[in-house]
């Protein structure tokens, strides 16, 4: 054979390759259809159903007993309730009642415990500054300072530049000096 005919085999077996990796891919990939599932028959034979009447006498010997339920439902130790128609999760809230000598008592809050005292009001007027404060450091010459900035020389006035363009925003406006 020539070796142009081996290469055109070559190429027509990896088609026929590709071909079938393809349908093999195509088949794994597809959904399975729904098939319908048919009903099943009825029998048109009748049951061998029996019916029998219950006796009178066993009927009277039947008992029913009410269950019980407190008529009021008793509050848990958290006061809780938990049983009857009203449920709680919590009890009410109480609020409680104090005198009037409990209220105007400066020496402890209402419900007993003890008022810690507040430092005493100082006159900030008056007050002396701390003698070890650092000083602050001297600016040096030549320059303006910025907070922020350690020290930003004076370099005169500021020079306004005209631009000139032609509308085109795309465009470079001036020169970078």
């Amino acid at each position: 054979m020539k070796n142009n005919t081996k290469k055109w085999l070559t190429v027509a077996g990896c088609l026929v390759i590709c071909a079938v990796l393809v349908g093999l891919i195509g088949t794994r990939m597809a959904k399975d259809t729904p098939t319908d599932e048919p009903l099943p028959s009825q029998s048109s034979q009748p049951s061998d159903v029996t019916v029998t009447e219950p006796d009178a006498e066993k009927e009277k010997d039947v008992v029913v007993i009410p269950p019980e339920v407190p008529a009021t439902s008793q509050p848990t130790g958290n006061g809780a309730v938990s049983s009857g128609t009203e449920q709680t999760i919590q009890p009410d809230p109480v609020k409680p009642e104090y005198t009037e000598d409990q209220l105007k008592d400066e020496t402890q809050t209402p419900d007993g415990k003890p008022v810690t005292t507040p430092p005493p009001a100082v006159d900030h007027d008056k007050v002396d500054p701390p003698k070890d404060t650092p000083k602050p450091e001297s600016k040096p010459s030549g320059g303006n300072s910025i907070p922020g900035f350690d020290n930003v020389p004076n370099l005169g006035e500021n020079q306004v530049v005209e631009g000139k363009s032609d509308g085109d925003i795309n465009t470079q406006v001036g020169t970078m000096d």
